[in-house]
């Protein structure tokens, strides 16, 4: 890459003035998991100070920090840090892993280098420049710079050319007062281009520094970026929770209506079943007392069974018999018979109602 791409203003960015050397240049990597952090940080410094490992897991699960002195006799401090969208952390738990990032450069990274690889611009890399955006404010981008990994892949295209198939892509890089740059992380790389590369990246960083009066992304900027994120996280729980007050009346006031209609309705349906109910306990009396006194008449003689219809018949005159009986006292074998026939009826009738009291 030509120095060239390094260089140019940006609006918003104060006039350049000299960085000072006098301690280290502190500089964090963020990124998505997969987007070659770690392996820059090992460019940067010349030698593999984090883990890099050919894996479909995220390695990196918390921020560590390398500080050496580079071939041009820079003393530089690299802070890496989990990759957004990591395989084994929740993305509450990435966030509040990212933040240290501020403590272990204290008192604040000159420079975040935001890593990115050429190819599709996906949801998930839009959601991470969303989530830094948000996490570390607005004042952030006068200290970022973005970061191509793996320049092969560009196939010979230029990162100019790149960028024109994104606008949103390019609009996020013009964001940012530190602009791109592009490392080639292949291992074809000669040594001599690597460190080159690392050099016109740290004569950018030198300028954005000047063009931030020296100054870093200080804690304090980070606090009040914590503030609002706190402030709008109270904003929409406050929203969420006061709409969840009013679903939660609205469905009490609707579930004491279907309740009050259900206890209608149960009152009305036991008022039914209890009529019911009484229907069937005087429908089995009455049948009780007329089969018992249909048995007992047919045991005495007053009334006899047609055999071939199955229902009973008279066989003389009723009153002629009652009268008859009434006249002379019934003898025990009479009485037998009377109770006998009651009895028989009476069962008929008890099974026929027997689910009316078994229930």
């Amino acid at each position: 890459m030509s120095t060239s791409e390094s260089a140019a203003s940006h609006e918003g960015c104060e006039a350049p003035l000299p960085p000072s050397e006098a301690e280290p240049l502190r500089v964090v990597l963020l990124g998505r998991t997969g987007t070659g952090r770690s392996s820059s940080g090992n460019t940067i410094l010349g030698r593999s100070a984090f883990w890099v490992d050919v894996s479909p897991c995220s390695v990196t699960t918390q921020c560590q920090r390398k500080t050496l002195t580079v071939d041009c006799g820079r003393s530089v401090s690299v802070i890496d840090t989990p990759g957004f969208f990591h395989t084994r952390l929740s993305p509450e738990e990435v966030m509040a892993e990212v933040g240290r990032c501020v403590v272990l450069s204290s008192p604040g990274p000159h420079a975040f280098l935001v890593t990115l690889r050429p190819g599709r611009f996906t949801q998930e890399e839009r959601d991470t420049l969303e989530w830094i955006k948000v996490m570390f404010g607005p004042e952030a981008t006068r200290f970022t710079v973005v970061l191509f990994t793996w320049g092969d892949q560009l196939l010979g295209k230029s990162i100019e050319d790149f960028l024109q198939e994104s606008d949103e892509l390019s609009e996020f890089v013009r964001s940012c007062c530190g602009g791109y740059h592009v490392f080639d992380n292949s291992e074809q790389q000669k040594t001599t281009e690597c460190r080159r590369q690392v050099v016109q990246l740290l004569e950018k960083i030198d300028k954005l520094v000047a063009d931030n009066g020296g100054g870093c992304y200080g804690n304090e900027m980070f606090k009040e970026a914590e503030r609002a994120i706190s402030e709008a996280q109270e904003r929409i729980l406050g929203e969420r929770g006061h709409k969840f007050l009013q679903k939660e009346a609205q469905d009490k006031e609707a579930q004491g209506g279907l309740e009050g209609g259900k206890k209608e309705d149960e009152e009305r349906r036991r008022r039914e079943e209890e009529e019911a109910r009484k229907r069937a306990e005087r429908l089995f009396w009455s049948e009780l007392v007329t089969a018992m006194g249909r048995g007992a008449a047919e045991g005495a003689g007053i009334v006899g069974k047609d055999k071939g219809k199955g229902k009973a018949v008279k066989k003389v005159k009723v009153v002629e018999k009652a009268a008859a009986l009434a006249a002379s006292p019934l003898s025990i074998r009479s009485a037998a018979r009377v109770v006998e026939g009651a009895v028989r009826e009476g069962s008929k009738v008890l099974y026929k109602h027997r689910k009316t009291f078994l229930h």
